[in-house]
């Protein structure tokens, strides 16, 4: 791996984070002068530049990006073109067609890699974390959304339309809540942390949790807060053990914001996932959660120029 300054963009549905990332010639990644800024529900693709821009500006003021960078690894957070790093679509926010890959190059004179933030997170994972020398595994985040990334035969793999491994489009409720996609019953819609939020308030009656909140009640003991995290660890296992079917792959591992609390993810998601898979043909499956933690994203970005 030949050692590199990467200038990391990791777009999330909430946030942005942006840091100067030095890569070892061993795969060993160090982040400088990291900037967080916050995207309110609902911005454009102007806005979304914006927040991208000044954020990447604010990082190169900071002390240590005096070197400048060899390259920009974005990752979008939906359906993306690897080729030209363009944002095709994402349900979650809306934003189609937004070619923020050439603007990002023109402005700063430089390559830009972009794709998928799943994908990314998963090769980034195979790269820097626990998936080092493991060919076939699915990566998936469980945040605001809930996607998938694959690697198989260690390359990602994109399907032959470019959107392989929809993980939070699986569908685990027959008629169950509506999705951003259009459908009902999709994964996301009932696994995410906006999900976790509304079923703890259904069986509640409290409003104005977020799925944080909710975890942090379930660690206090909270009977209600437990239950939930158990029954979306159980939706969770319903869809891995039905990609797991159908790729047998070596390992499945977790990430994302909801994934900070596996902990209370992990019984009824194992219990589900034990009992809904072809025992015999995925009895050594692995269920991981990632090494890269909540920076997760900048070291997907930084993994970029390495594909």
């Amino acid at each position: 791996m030949e050692p590199k300054r990467i200038l990391a963009v990791d777009i999330g549905g909430s946030k942005l984070l942006t840091a100067l990332a030095g890569v070892s010639a061993e795969g060993e990644v160090s982040f400088s002068g990291k900037v967080r800024r916050e995207l309110a529900a609902g911005l454009g693709k102007e806005d979304i530049f914006a927040a991208v821009t000044d954020a990447v500006d604010r990082t190169l003021s900071l002390p240590g990006a005096e070197s400048g960078f060899d390259a920009m690894g974005v990752t979008i957070p939906g359906l993306a073109d690897p080729k030209t790093a363009r944002w095709i679509y994402a349900p979650f926010s809306g934003i189609r067609d937004f070619p923020i890959g050439e603007l990002l190059a023109r402005k700063y004179n430089a390559p830009v890699f972009g794709e998928n933030d799943v994908n990314a997170c998963a090769w980034a994972e195979r790269l820097f974390g626990v998936c080092r020398g493991i060919d076939d595994f699915l990566w998936v985040t469980v945040s605001n959304g809930i996607g998938g990334g694959l690697v198989l035969g260690g390359k990602i793999f994109a399907g032959h339309f470019g959107c392989a491994a929809e993980f939070g489009h699986l569908k685990v409720v027959e008629g169950g809540a509506l999705c951003g996609c259009g459908g009902r019953g999709c994964l996301e819609a009932e696994a995410a942390g906006p999900a976790i939020a509304r079923r703890y308030a259904q069986m509640t009656g409290k409003e104005g949790f977020s799925a944080r909140d909710v975890a942090l009640a379930a660690r206090r003991g909270e009977a209600d807060a437990r239950e939930v995290y158990r029954k979306t660890g159980e939706l969770l296992g319903k869809g891995a053990a039905a990609a797991a079917n159908l790729l047998n792959p070596e390992a499945i591992v977790f990430g994302g914001g909801v994934a900070e609390s596996f902990d209370l993810l992990l019984e009824g998601l194992r219990e589900k996932f034990n009992s809904d898979i072809m025992t015999f043909a995925n009895k050594n499956v692995r269920i991981l959660k990632t090494k890269l933690g909540y920076e997760a994203g900048l070291f997907a970005a930084a993994s970029l120029p390495y594909r």
